[in-house]
């Protein structure tokens, strides 16, 4: 990483987590049905990619984009789980664990 300061990783995380309620928003929306909630949904994902411009100025790309990604993915799993009772089969699980390892080698690298 390079020059990376305490501030990049304060807007990756805010990057990621505005993206995942931007995902829980869009599902609330119901298509599009509730459009405050839809709304607020492309506003978080602004919001997100805003945050993400940030934390690129000190977090090389490859590596802020697939901790962007893959923990926004990851989390919006498990929130669909709690949130929206939505089932994940085991095989999803190992799916998720080795994005989390692609993402832990993309670090060590």
């Amino acid at each position: 990483m390079r020059n990376a300061e305490f501030i990049h990783f304060v807007f990756m995380l805010l990057a990621v987590l505005t993206e995942v309620a931007a995902n829980v928003f869009i599902k609330y929306s119901e298509g599009f049905k509730r459009k405050l909630h839809g709304f607020t949904g492309i506003f978080l994902v602004l919001a997100s990619f805003s945050a993400l411009s940030q934390a690129v100025k000190g977090i090389d790309l490859s590596i802020a984009y697939a901790f962007w990604g893959g923990s926004g993915i990851l989390l919006t799993l498990i929130l669909g789980q709690i949130i929206f009772k939505q089932k994940v089969r085991p095989v999803g699980w190992l799916g998720a664990l080795m994005m989390v390892c692609g993402m832990s080698l993309l670090k060590m690298s």
